[in-house]
């Protein structure tokens, strides 16, 4: 794919200055009474009433209620088909780097544009103050186009580029007839090429291309009768659609299967997130809880690197990094589909930590593999009756890192002390654990924290966590070390005349990717000494 210099600028900035533009908008609502525009000739576009706009074949677009209310107190029309001047580049096998575009008024020629009806075919959209040609795009087409298993598939990008730029509500609008045009290119796929059904069609979009993905979805089963396979919403856009009427917004009944990645889900207002947290889909990932993604906090230095020096591009990923996370771990889950990325059904992101919520497909806790294996793992769970109600929305959690390959193993910790005489009389100690699991081929989990604050151990009790960690297929040795804290106030915490020690006597280690368990333990009973690496195996047990 050919790169060009895109429209983009600063999210959050662009964002300020959107919102900046709707309570203006809100201003001219209450003074005008309207925002809809007289007829106009030459953009061959017309008004039934003051409310309403009509688009020849792509139909008609009121701003009347669900479109106007009090979550979207101001609607614009969208602008016309010429203005908008949405572009569909195609990327197949033989050619990623130098496009052909769909021509809507030339049926024939998609013919000649090497879409193989009988692959799969994904159309890949941007959302606000973005273009068809960014970065972020190419990776993900080269990414499903070279690993498609069958290498039959092909990519579509829809590139709104001049309908993109401020104000944001009129870009709110605007993907209204750009999800309708979207539609009517997708059904001129399946007459020309002979398709049998769009199950094999997937559409992903970020954050406003989310919603237009939705548009879209609609715009087939309305005007053609026709549903698609798949959605895939990457962290929707938040402002104006939250708490909407699915009308609105993405949501389940848009494709057959509608999964959605949320990774900047902070309240808008308060704390600048860019995307929903709100569940829509048959299925929503919420990464790290959703919000606050690692690596995220890091210096813009790091993103300045990342990007061959590049100050735009750095300073943009660093203002943005939350809301573009979602197809950073989206293209990394293709392009790694060895490395786990299981999702586990949970009521919180609290809750998932706690450790309640670990075992795959036991007491209502589904596991789901994030991208594109999301939807046959979802159907699996019908199919074989373990999903007990497949209408009501479900929730998955998981833990990524704070650069690619993102994906991690989770691994449930339980800390068993010992409650024999010499534990007892040596009694409790306070400290931070460190867990790392090593397996075949001295491949390591990467050292994980056992809690973020030092915690009191005491002996016969026994402490679990959940951590993750680079994945290890099967876990051989763990490596405890205990970073002892004393108290140079507190006299016992004093540690003179020995080394500070805890009795460790077991460690059990669940492996949510594996559905499996081990139970290590340390050589004749050693106690765990401070800051040193304390090893626990299997055979080591009684």
């Amino acid at each position: 794919m050919e790169l060009g210099n895109t429209t983009g600028f600063l999210l959050q900035t662009m964002l300020y200055l959107a919102n900046h533009e709707y309570n203006n908008s809100l201003i001219n609502l209450i003074h005008n009474k309207t925002l809809s525009a007289d007829s106009n000739q030459t953009t061959g576009e017309f008004s039934l009433a003051e409310d309403v706009r009509c688009y020849g074949v792509y139909g008609c677009f009121p701003i009347t209620y669900p479109w106007v209310d009090e979550k979207r107190p101001v609607a614009y029309h969208p602008q016309s088909p010429k203005q908008v001047d949405v572009r569909f580049p195609v990327f197949v096998r033989s050619n990623t780097d130098h496009p052909k575009f769909i021509d809507i008024n030339d049926p024939i020629g998609v013919r000649k544009l090497g879409i193989n009806p009988r692959g799969r075919i994904y159309f890949i959209t941007h959302g606000y103050i973005e273009s068809g040609d960014r970065p972020w795009i190419q990776q993900m087409v080269n990414a499903l186009i070279d690993n498609d298993p069958d290498g039959t598939a092909s990519c579509v990008v829809i590139d709104w580029r001049k309908a993109s730029n401020p104000p944001y509500t009129q870009c709110c609008a605007n993907i209204r007839v750009i999800g309708a045009i979207t539609a009517h290119v997708i059904y001129l796929l399946y007459e020309e090429l002979g398709m049998r059904d769009l199950d094999k069609v997937h559409l992903l979009g970020h954050s406003l291309g989310s919603h237009l993905c939705g548009y879209a979805g609609y715009h087939l089963q309305k005007d053609f009768g026709l549903k698609l396979g798949r959605i895939t919403g990457l962290d929707p856009a938040e402002p104006l659609f939250s708490d909407t009427d699915p009308l609105v917004r993405l949501d389940r009944s848009d494709a057959k299967f509608v999964d959605v990645i949320h990774t900047d889900g902070s309240e808008w207002v308060s704390k600048g997130g860019l995307g929903m947290y709100q569940p829509i889909g048959h299925v929503d990932f919420y990464p790290n809880g959703g919000y606050n993604q690692p690596g995220c906090s890091d210096p813009m230095t790091k993103f300045i690197r990342k990007h061959d020096e590049s100050f735009f591009w750095g300073f943009q990923e660093f203002f943005g990094c939350n809301h573009l996370r979602c197809h950073q771990v989206f293209t990394d889950s293709v392009l790694n589909p060895r490395c786990p990325f299981v999702a586990i059904g949970c009521s919180s992101y609290a809750q998932f930590l706690r450790g309640e919520c670990f075992e795959c497909d036991r007491d209502g806790h589904y596991c789901i593999d994030l991208g594109l294996k999301a939807q046959s793992s979802y159907e699996r769970l019908i199919e074989n009756r373990i999903l007990v109600n497949p209408n009501a929305p479900l929730s998955v959690y998981m833990i990524t890192g704070d650069d690619s390959p993102y994906c991690r193993s989770h691994y449930r910790v339980t800390l068993s002390l010992s409650s024999e005489d010499e534990s007892l009389i040596h009694g409790g100690e306070i400290g931070k654990m460190t867990v790392e699991v090593h397996g075949e081929g001295n491949v390591r989990s990467g050292k994980m924290d056992f809690s973020k604050d030092p915690v009191y151990f005491e002996p016969g009790g026994n402490y679990s966590a959940i951590m993750a960690g680079t994945h290890v297929a099967k876990p051989l040795r763990v490596l405890l070390t205990w970073a002892y804290r004393t108290n140079p106030l507190n006299p016992l915490t004093w540690r003179l005349l020995a080394a500070p020690r805890v009795y460790v006597q077991e460690i059990r280690l669940q492996l949510m990717e594996l559905r499996s368990s081990i139970r290590v333990c340390p050589l004749n009973k050693a106690p765990v000494i401070a800051d040193q690496e304390n090893e626990f195996k299997t055979e080591y047990c009684t």
